[in-house]
């Protein structure tokens, strides 16, 4: 008896593991070459996470930097606008007062009736 003869009537009597192992085989690649692709598109998925990272927190850093520079700026406005009402709260004291000499040039009660009206009182 020749080997052929051998397998084929050992196929014939144990068919049913014949057929299991052809099918485990086949899962096996199968399942094999799925996952080899699974592993490849979670390795893309990991280097496009990693320069997705690198790009958000370079934009953060570039984010932070403007927002800097405009607190900056504003900060500067605001102070620029308080020294300027400074200056014209007194340059209008200078013009009330200068009013006021006028006033008390015609008027000498002027004076008398304007410290009154702030609350201070003669001595």
């Amino acid at each position: 008896m020749s080997w052929w003869q051998t397998t084929k009537v050992w196929c014939l009597a144990h068919w049913r593991w014949v057929v299991f192992s052809i099918a485990s085989l086949a899962a096996f690649l199968l399942g094999y070459s799925k996952a080899r692709d699974w592993q490849i598109k979670a390795t893309d998925a990991k280097k496009n996470y990693e320069k997705e990272k690198e790009i958000i927190e370079r934009l953060g850093e570039k984010q932070i930097e403007e927002n800097l520079s405009h607190v900056e700026v504003r900060d500067e406005a605001h102070q620029n606008n308080v020294l300027s009402f400074e200056k014209k709260m007194k340059e209008l004291k200078k013009e009330k007062i200068r009013r006021m000499l006028e006033d008390s040039k015609e008027d000498p009660e002027a004076i008398n009736r304007y410290l009154e009206e702030m609350g201070i009182d003669k001595e």
